[in-house]
């Protein structure tokens, strides 16, 4: 599946809503989520779940980035609050950057045998 079509099968609500055109916002994400694997093409991306995670980040820094100029208000009695759509959309963010950050280059568990820690003990 090629990435434009797992971002529009897996978002087509937030493209929709946000009125991305696939000229130009899923290029951009696409773009994106390929510099972020460290590759140049989509066939070089050879791990799907790693593409897929690094997507759903690239997709929602885009749909922050589009809302992010949303403000509050009221008019005739009535109150908007614009911003809510941000806040969820950064708290989808942070689910996608917490599932992708395992693909990072620079991430890492590590272990030790040591029991050299006073802190640790009782």
């Amino acid at each position: 599946m090629a990435l434009a079509d797992y971002i529009t099968d897996n978002f087509g609500q937030i493209k929709s809503q946000l009125g991305w055109s696939d000229s130009v916002q899923l290029v951009t994400i696409t773009e994106k989520t390929l510099e972020m694997y460290g590759v140049s093409t989509e066939a070089e991306a050879t791990d799907t779940r790693k593409l897929h995670a690094i997507a759903d980040v690239a997709v929602w820094r885009q749909a922050l980035a589009d809302v992010s100029l949303d403000y509050n208000f009221s008019a005739d009695g009535a109150s908007y609050s614009r911003s809510q759509q941000a806040d969820m959309i950064r708290k989808n963010l942070n689910d996608a950057i917490t599932e992708a950050v395992a693909y990072s280059a620079n991430y890492a568990i590590g272990y030790s045998t040591s029991d050299d820690h006073p802190d640790w003990t009782e």
